[in-house]
């Protein structure tokens, strides 16, 4: 977790559930409003707990808003209004089974990809061993599943605190699909980055046993490993994958152990 990290409450109703919260992950809780992040100079990062729901705020000089998992509204909303991500549902074979689809999402993070699959009817188990950014998509899928059009794909995801990799090694082919989107390594114009992963990579860091969780997943996936990359990167270590789907930014690497039913 980032040393920086501290719990705000930006509204006095709140301070009980930013108070809970900052015991639960072990940093301070500051008692009063923060109107103006940016002027801030420590901490890096704080959350935030408001009527809005749970969010990391940067800090600092143009320090970008805060970020926050809004199914309902926010960019998340709109891909899944306009039906995008079609590479990532053809990565995970989607278009090649008949029935739906158990996949266990192993860097869950905000979660955007897996509200896409649920859309598609699949059981979807979503581990985050962030507890900081456990608390942001708990927080999010709370609210989600209170919007109708989303309640029924809420019902099919599950959230899971702590490491895939102890999970999968105790329950052996017990999903179809491993899904993996480890952090990505750090481009050197930080400005390209979406503010979701600055921030994200703030409070996580490198997930620097992204092979070794690709082989745990190997081991434990009926049919397949989907592992998400930049474009231009090299295959986590290990076997080579079957196939490469290439977007404009990112690819999905797909390692095939069965075909699907």
């Amino acid at each position: 977790m980032h040393s920086g990290l501290q719990a705000a409450a930006t509204r006095q109703e709140w301070l009980p559930a930013a108070m809970q919260m900052a015991r639960r992950l072990g940093i301070e809780c500051v008692p009063v409003p923060v109107d103006r992040p940016a002027r801030c100079d420590t901490p890096d990062v704080l959350l935030l707990v408001s009527d809005e729901g749970v969010s990391l705020q940067a800090t600092g000089k143009k320090a970008p808003g805060p970020v926050r998992v809004d199914w309902v509204n926010g960019r998340s909303g709109h891909r899944r209004r306009q039906g995008g991500a079609e590479l990532l549902v053809k990565a995970i074979g989607l278009a090649r089974t008949s029935r739906p689809l158990r996949i266990l999402d192993a860097t869950a993070g905000l979660g955007e990809d897996a509200l896409v699959l649920a859309g598609f009817d699949c059981e979807l188990m979503l581990f985050e061993r962030s507890p900081v950014m456990a608390e942001l998509l708990a927080d999010g899928m709370t609210r989600a599943a209170e919007e109708p059009a989303l309640s029924a794909r809420l019902a099919r995801m599950q959230l899971e605190r702590g490491d895939a990799a102890s999970w999968l090694e105790k329950h052996p082919a017990a999903v179809d699909v491993v899904y993996l989107d480890p952090m990505f390594p750090e481009k050197r114009n930080s400005a390209a980055v979406r503010k979701e992963m600055q921030l994200a990579r703030a409070v996580v860091g490198d997930d620097e046993d992204a092979a070794a969780l690709l082989t745990t997943g190997l081991a434990a996936a009926r049919h397949r490993v989907v592992v998400k990359r930049p474009r231009r990167a090299e295959p986590l270590p290990g076997p080579a994958p079957s196939i490469s789907i290439e977007g404009r930014s990112s690819r999905f690497d797909v390692y095939s152990r069965q075909a699907l039913p």
